[in-house]
């Protein structure tokens, strides 16, 4: 249900042109954007002039009723654009509640100027953007597990036959990734599976795990046929990253630490008829045709994580810091397979002691990459430099000794 006029929601504002230079504001979730909730809109300059032009920077802010609400928005850009050509960027941002509801019967807008560089002249370029509120039809229901909640729409738990299996099974996962990690997240409190309006991705994690209300029937059709969400485990395990600030160095190994922990769980989970739905084949191995079946959680490490790191193995061109989540599970997951998942019981337990003793993590990816390897050798009692050095990671002999002298590891 939309708040107020949508008008055109996926042309916001074009400036007068000028020298050339036409800067445009779009919506990019045409459905609308949930109150508190994330949403996108795409930033763009056409170059229609003789000159280069560079984009520097963007600000802007929230409008309800020409009136300017809340705090500003901004990001850097420094993009060149030939004549000729055309720059766009996808920016994400949250319509907060009281500036959703001071636009009512209208919509909220975002307004705000681009900034735009030719002979080293800077001229703001204005831009608007209309973001309708979208509310969900109905009420939720909640349905409590010892750890963690679900909560839809009422009227999905009319077609939802198996809403006591599914608790069950993501409660013991939650289990699992106590075992694993020897975290327990939010002081123990209960995580809630939340449906909510439209955003930008599948779900988000937090002690309310935000679902996309597109997608919620899907994954109540998997768990109906016997097969758990991966997407509802996957941001269970982002909630145990409760130390991540020492090993998680980009977005994708914050990725791979969600599916690390998933794989865990799906694994060792005390329910041996729990299953995943197998929809992804990892690069270089074809998939065939309508080949989706329901398998066991050992075999869907075995089947998609393990290989998916040979493409950038048999690539020397690749360097470390262009490697996937998945390609960061693969060999993480090698480390297991070989060493056992009592390495990593221990080495998630090594930076809890290190953490309460005081220490502050490791700040660049380097680091935090050398104090990987080096509490993985000890637990392991093996030499893993040459391991990490075959995936091309910035580790040496020496670095991964200073991270374990720096940090005590052998007291």
């Amino acid at each position: 249900m939309f708040a107020g006029k949508i008008g055109l929601l996926l042309l916001a504002a074009l400036t007068i042109p000028q020298n050339g230079i036409v800067a445009a504001g779009a919506n990019q979730m045409p459905k609308g954007w949930g109150a508190d909730g994330w949403g996108t809109f795409k930033l763009s300059i056409k170059n229609g002039g003789s000159k280069s032009a560079r984009v520097v920077e963007w600000k802007a802010w929230w409008e309800a009723n020409g009136k300017r609400i809340g705090d500003p928005l901004s990001g850097n850009i420094e993009e060149n654009v030939q004549p000729g050509n055309e720059w766009s960027k996808v920016e994400y941002a949250v319509l907060p509640a009281n500036i959703a509801k001071a636009a009512k019967p209208n919509a909220a807008r975002i307004v705000g100027e681009i900034s735009v560089a030719i002979d080293g002249q800077k001229t703001p370029y204005k831009f608007e953007v209309e973001v309708p509120e979208y509310v969900l039809p109905e009420p939720l229901k909640t349905v409590s597990g010892k750890y963690v909640a679900l909560s839809v729409m009422e009227s999905r738990y009319k077609t939802f036959k198996h809403v006591e299996r599914t608790m069950k099974w993501m409660d013991e996962a939650y289990g699992r990734m106590i075992d694993l990690t020897g975290e327990t997240p939010f002081d123990g409190r209960k995580m809630t599976l939340k449906e909510a309006p439209p955003h930008p991705w599948w779900a988000y994690a937090g002690e309310n795990m935000i679902l996309n209300t597109d997608y919620v029937a899907s994954a109540l059709k998997q768990s109906d046929e016997g097969g758990i969400p991966f997407g509802w485990v996957h941001e269970v395990g982002h909630n145990f990253d409760t130390l991540g600030d020492w090993y998680i160095w980009n977005g994708p190994a914050a990725e791979w630490q969600a599916n690390f922990k998933l794989g865990y769980a799906m694994e060792t989970h005390p329910d041996p008829t729990i299953r995943m739905f197998w929809e992804h084949y990892p690069p270089g191995y074809p998939a065939p045709p309508g080949d989706h079946p329901l398998i066991a959680g050992q075999e869907y490490i075995e089947r998609f994580f393990l290989p998916f790191g040979d493409v950038y193995l048999a690539d020397p061109s690749r360097k470390w810091d262009s490697m996937t989540s998945d390609e960061m599970h693969s060999f993480f997951q090698r480390i297991q397979r070989i060493y056992g998942w009592e390495v990593f019981r221990q080495w998630y337990r090594t930076y809890r002691k290190l953490q309460d003793a005081g220490m502050k993590p490791p700040t660049t990816p380097e680091e935090k990459v050398a104090l990987i390897a080096a509490i993985l050798e000890r637990n392991a009692k093996a030499d893993l430099v040459p391991v990490f050095q075959r995936w091309r990671f910035p580790v040496t002999r020496q670095t991964v000794d200073a991270a374990a002298l720096k940090y005590k590891l052998s007291q």
